[in-house]
């Protein structure tokens, strides 16, 4: 993904609405799923999420 495309009005708000669904539903829920302390949790919780980003990017691709 280029630099331009990266900062287009479409690419910020597709990152923008992902980024608001991943902090506000996905993220808690992981986070309940497990009962580690805040450590772990957030460096689970970021090994799933930050993967889900680049296969997201990667269907969206195309709409970007």
């Amino acid at each position: 993904m280029s630099i331009m495309k990266l900062f287009s009005k479409k690419s910020i708000i597709f990152y923008s609405v992902l980024g608001a669904i991943t902090a506000l539903i996905i993220a808690p829920l992981i986070r309940s799923l497990i009962d580690y302390s805040v450590t772990t949790e957030i460096l689970i919780t970021t090994a799933i999420i930050i993967p889900m980003y680049a296969v997201i990017t990667r269907l969206f691709k195309k709409y970007l």
